[in-house]
């Protein structure tokens, strides 16, 4: 939809560029949420495209994925064979149940930093380990853990003039087997959970990451594969979302339900 309260469109050339950030402004990457319902409190969009960030580099010890990097582009890359743990990329945008508009046009930050609890990429970067690399135009360049980086839904560690640079996943978690589980009312509907699972077969470690279910994503380890009574324990103490959808006591039983499929998978 257009926004009829924006008054200034920037297209900076470098992050120094954008100089005293102001309320009532904000980074445009794909704009398939922002340009999808009226935006009031915002009168400037601060575009990324212009600056030209790399989508997808592989470094000595990690994969590192640009902020402004599509769907589209995460699912086309030509991914080693044993990075097994890649597969997790296409069955968590399948997961999202998004249009082909929105797969060639939403970006990785953007789904990041909206921070809502039925993100995917969230989940699945924190099940990875991953570290987030944050820029801001007054200040160096920080790091945060991807399970610190969401605070709840719509909050994030982000602070006023900041924007996620770039995703880094260390090459020894691409290595781990990965299972994706989703519950909705319908396919095409929010989901209600979602339940992401790897384990890696050297260390017999066991991580599960919940999404959709909590508001913010929350990592479970576990030193090999846990026992229904060890998940039961695990998840007793969490802050189950609740809503007009589904109550909390639904969706913890679908959880533990998606997070007993996602073991077997992984047992096999």
């Amino acid at each position: 939809m257009d926004l009829h309260n924006i008054e200034t469109y920037l297209r900076p050339s470098s992050l120094e560029a954008v100089q005293d950030w102001k309320q009532g402004w904000a980074w445009l990457a794909g704009g398939t949420w922002l340009f999808s319902e009226p935006q009031p409190a915002l009168n400037t969009l601060v575009d990324l495209e212009p600056l030209d960030w790399s989508a997808i580099e592989v470094r000595e010890d990690y994969l590192a994925i640009g902020a402004t990097c599509t769907f589209s582009q995460l699912l086309d890359y030509p991914w080693l064979p044993e990075w097994q743990a890649t597969s997790a990329f296409k069955r968590a945008v399948s997961a999202l149940a998004a249009s082909f508009k929105v797969t060639h046009l939403a970006t990785i930050g953007g789904n990041l930093c909206l921070a809502l609890a039925v993100g995917v990429m969230a989940p699945l970067m924190v099940l990875l380990d991953a570290i987030y690399e944050i820029w801001s135009p007054s200040a160096p360049p920080r790091l945060i853990a991807a399970k610190d980086f969401q605070l709840g839904v719509q909050k994030t560690a982000l602070q006023t003039g900041e924007v996620l640079r770039r995703v880094l996943i260390p090459q020894t978690s691409l290595y781990w087997s990965t299972s994706v589980q989703r519950f909705g009312i319908a396919a095409t509907d929010p989901a209600l959970s979602l339940v992401m699972a790897a384990h890696d077969s050297t260390s017999s470690q066991t991580r599960i990451s919940l999404g959709a279910c909590v508001a913010a994503p929350c990592l479970l380890e576990f030193s090999g594969f846990p026992i229904h009574e060890q998940v039961v324990a695990a998840t007793r103490s969490l802050n189950w979302l609740q809503d007009a959808r589904a109550s909390a006591i639904y969706r913890q039983h679908i959880t533990e339900v998606l997070i007993a499929r996602a073991l077997e998978e992984l047992r096999k």
